[in-house]
């Protein structure tokens, strides 16, 4: 199945912009879940691991739904470990998120902002730099799309003074 790329997502019509959107932050919030300490680290509950289950399950239906309906298919990016990499993937976020900044049907994404920062943290630790600053949790897209910004011109920033990866 052909991936989505940052270039076909300007291309999207309303609907799937929307879809994939949701699509996204349902993935983000299952693999920051994910992310979290471990049971024996942790003494996860029972309800933790219900609440993992729970997002994983909605995660994978909407996949499948969005992936029958739609081209190209929404393949999960597993790799944002370089400042290439999530420098791309944010700006193709931000630029999901400005198609459907207006809608009245969307919402936040919380959850792909906490994954972008958690790759952030990731990538700023191997390179032995600086957390990337962060601002408080967005209210609304606007302030999500603009925190996407920053961070895709952080990656930007590394890129210049990193060796080639």
């Amino acid at each position: 199945m052909p991936e989505m790329k940052e270039a076909s997502v300007r291309t999207l019509d309303s609907a799937q912009a929307s879809e994939l959107a949701l699509l996204v932050d349902l993935e983000a919030r299952w693999e920051n879940l994910r992310k979290t300490p471990s049971h024996a680290e942790a003494g996860a509950t029972k309800q933790d691991l219900l609440v993992k289950q729970k997002a994983y399950d909605a995660f994978r239906a909407r996949l499948g739904a969005y992936n029958k309906q739609y081209m190209p298919a929404h393949v999960p990016e597993l790799l944002l470990n370089t400042p290439s990499r999530l420098g791309i993937w944010c700006r193709t976020m931000r630029d999901l998120y400005l198609l459907v900044e207006h809608d009245p049907q969307g919402h936040c994404p919380v959850s792909l902002l906490e994954k972008a920062y958690r790759w952030a943290d990731h990538v700023g630790t191997r390179m032995d730099k600086d957390r990337v600053n962060r601002s408080t949790p967005p209210s609304n897209i606007q302030a999500a799309i603009r925190d996407l910004e920053a961070l895709g011109q952080w990656c930007d920033d590394l890129c210049r003074v990193a060796p080639s990866e």
